[in-house]
Parts: structure tokens; C-alpha cells; sequence
């Protein structure tokens, strides 16, 4: 990871994060630390194509919370495709694998927003299922 890069930072911190909430290890508060993350008007579309706001991306996160015991999250292959003063548009490799063995890969290409302080805010994410 490339700690000077707060897009690469924020990609490894959230993903550590959602991680302990799937797997049940996450304290109580990691749900609204893990929303205040994503913009108002946060999009994701996911590999089956379904669409999800801000709202309902809370509603996912709360349901799947201590549903996937021994859950693993791993980032890699990050590359930024474009940085501009108030963000950048970032690609990476998402792999993910449970207890239970179940696994998948994801390509995805996120937008995000950069503010004066340097906080990184999520603005929208892609997500498309792909082989290793």
C-alpha cells in the first residue's frame, strides 16, 4: 500500500473495515463509521447490475453485518485513472472469501471525492465480477 496516496489509503481502510462488519468482529458503532464514507449521493452499481443509493447501501451493510463468519477481503492491482483537485476516479482488484469457501473477484472503478482537509468521500462505484 502507498500511504502518501489517501485514495490507496481509503480503499484499504474501508475495506478493512467492512470486512470485520461481514465477518460479526466489527464494535457496534462500525456501521455509521463505514456510511459516513459514502457521499449523500453515493451510487453502486453491483456485478449483477442492480443499482443501489446511499440508503440502500446502509440496508445491504446492515443485513450482511456478522453474516459472513471468516470473512476475508483482500485489495490489490489499485491504479488511479485520473486525479483532479477535488478527486480522482481509482481501479482495483477486489477478492473475497468466507468460511465457508465461498469466493469471488471484483474489478471495480470508483469515483471519489477529495475535500479541503483531505478527507477521501465515496461518490460512486462499479463493480464487475471477473476471474482471477
Amino acid at each position: 500500500m502507498n500511504n502518501s496516496n489517501p485514495y490507496f489509503k481509503e480503499l484499504d481502510d474501508i475495506h478493512v473495515e467492512i470486512q470485520a462488519l461481514f465477518d460479526g468482529s466489527a464494535d457496534r458503532g462500525a456501521l455509521e463509521r463505514i456510511m459516513a464514507r459514502f457521499a449523500p449521493q453515493f451510487t453502486l452499481v453491483m456485478p449483477s447490475g442492480l443499482a443501489l443509493d446511499h440508503t440502500s447501501l446502509r440496508e445491504t451493510f446492515a443485513k450482511l453485518s456478522g453474516a459472513r463468519p471468516g470473512s476475508q477481503i483482500s485489495i490489490r492491482d489499485m491504479e488511479i485513472v485520473s486525479e483532479y483537485p477535488s478527486g480522482a476516479v481509482v481501479k482495483y482488484r477486489e477478492y473475497q472469501r468466507d468460511k465457508a469457501g465461498n469466493a469471488n473477484v471484483r474489478r471495480s472503478t470508483a469515483v471519489m471525492d477529495l475535500d479541503a482537509r483531505g478527507k477521501v468521500t465515496w461518490r460512486h462505484l462499479q463493480e464487475t465480477f471477473c476471474a482471477e
